[in-house]
């Protein structure tokens, strides 16, 4: 909001120099520096309005599968949420089975279908497949889960990745040793790999 109110000060004020002062030249590069100024003010302000519409996403998918492992930290499943872990920012779920299995899930909400193709992740919107923006999320929830066997001593981490929003159409919900799934098979893909 800071840089749209900045884009239309600078704009108002150079339409204002403008108009006071057309005829001469330093008003006249005034006024291209104002427009250059307003116009990279109202793209950065796009910019921080798309990443603050993603955080809100992120934290509401984050919401979302919280309320649903609920029922495993009531079956003694221990659930640590937003673990720092170095070079991966930080673990969205961490979570230990009573059979003492760890698991680590990161949680997306990106649209579209996940499909893999030649041992990717990519996503599909009708016939069109396209690629993560973020780049290889298999390989950096890999990433995540080496880190999390590390900071917690364990022998092995499965590694998760649940998307809130799309489908997921991938033949046994794995990918490279990934599982990818969707936030409503969640649980009971947790439960079926427990055992």
């Amino acid at each position: 909001m800071i840089h749209y109110l900045l884009f239309a000060g600078v704009l108002i004020a150079t339409l204002v120099l403008f108009a006071i002062f057309s005829t001469s030249k330093l008003v006249i590069f005034l006024l291209l520096a104002g427009f250059t100024g307003s116009y990279y003010l109202y793209r950065s302000g796009k910019h921080f309005q798309k990443r603050a519409g993603d955080a809100q996403r992120g934290a509401k998918a984050e919401t979302e599968v919280a309320d649903l492992l609920h029922i495993l930290s009531r079956k003694d499943w221990g659930i640590e949420y937003n673990l720092k872990i170095k070079r991966w920012g930080d673990a969205d779920v961490v979570l230990h089975s009573p059979k003492g299995n760890w698991y680590l899930i990161d949680v997306k909400s990106h649209g579209g279908t996940k499909i893999s193709e030649n041992g990717r992740l990519r996503r599909r919107y009708g016939r069109n497949i396209y690629d993560f923006r973020e780049g290889n999320l298999i390989n950096k929830v890999k990433g995540q889960a080496k880190e999390v066997r590390r900071l917690k001593g364990a022998s092995w981490v499965t590694a998760m990745l649940c998307f809130t929003r799309g489908g997921v159409d991938i033949y046994g919900s794995e990918i490279s040793g990934v599982y990818v799934v969707h936030v409503r098979d969640l649980v009971n893909t947790l439960l079926r790999l427990d055992n």
